[in-house]
């Protein structure tokens, strides 16, 4: 484990990552007191072959950070939790299935928030995390070839510490505004830390098939679970594609390859592509 001096505000506890290491069997684990975009740092160890499966990316200053179709984001030191984690499935599942550890992540840290804060966190399609419907979270996945086959690095971050002059935008909140009280960095990444690597498991073990009963979670697949936590469907949302033309229908599901399913006003089904949009919000103009 590589550990650099942290922020003076909310630090990691190192100590809490040393005994996760060993519980969860993470790869390499880097924690940095600054760093450019963590997702990239992450993905070029695991090009080199110098990261392994669930290996960890953190810093306290996040200074190059990238959201989805490049947009810039820096974070304030100690404010939140920057974090890329590496997950390398090999042969267990097809390349096609990683496009769902978005979901996956974003679940994980559904699961994380709830049972750190009793906040009940909600999944905005296609890659955000909801307190109300306001964003607490940002998740971005890439994927990135390496000397043991395809694998996919997914980058988030979260609002923790933030106050509201600091939230960049009046659609944000953190979780120390959602939840009325101070949370603990360091126990809120471990719980997401070990959401994200049993339902990693787990998707390995039905081979990445997202509609496939997983023994460890009662025989629920994950699309069923993410589903439960999608606070898009059944709200009317306007979905804004990236050459400027618009669809506006009723989210109805997620489909299996994790596309949304939208209905129009004529009735006619529209599957929508993650990769395919430039926005979607809801029609009435809020986040969720």
């Amino acid at each position: 484990m590589s550990i650099e001096n942290p922020s003076a505000r909310a630090a990691l506890d190192p100590a809490v990552f040393d005994s996760l290491a060993a519980e969860l069997n993470l790869g390499l684990v880097n924690i940095r007191e600054t760093s450019g975009s963590t997702n990239t740092e992450l993905a070029t160890l695991a090009a080199s072959g110098h990261a392994q499966n669930l290996s960890v990316y953190f810093t306290e200053h996040q200074q190059q950070g990238k959201g989805r179709l490049g947009r810039g984001w820096i974070t304030p030191a100690g404010s939140s939790i920057t974090v890329s984690v590496l997950a390398v499935p090999g042969d267990s599942m097809p390349t096609d299935s990683l496009s769902w550890y978005t979901m996956l992540a974003a679940l994980a840290w559904c699961q994380a928030v709830d049972e750190q804060t009793g906040v009940a966190a909600r999944i905005k399609w296609p890659n955000d995390v909801l307190a109300g419907d306001k964003k607490i979270c940002g998740i971005l996945a890439q994927l990135v070839s390496t000397p043991n086959g395809f694998a996919v690095v997914v980058g988030t971050g979260m609002n923790v510490d933030q106050d509201s002059a600091e939230l960049p935008v009046a659609t944000a909140t953190s979780l120390r505004l959602a939840a009325g009280k101070q949370v603990s960095r360091s126990d809120l990444l471990a719980s997401y830390l070990r959401h994200f690597a049993t339902l990693d498991i787990a998707f390995r073990e039905v081979r990445g098939d997202a509609t496939a009963a997983m023994k460890s979670f009662s025989g629920v697949s994950l699309a069923a679970m993410v589903g439960a936590k999608l606070a898009t469907l059944g709200h009317q949302v306007r979905v804004e594609f990236p050459d400027g033309s618009l669809l506006e229908g009723q989210a109805v599901s997620l489909e299996s390859d994790g596309a949304l399913l939208v209905r129009d006003g004529a009735s006619h089904t529209h599957r929508v592509l993650a990769g395919d949009v430039h926005h979607v919000r809801r029609a009435d103009g809020k986040y969720a």
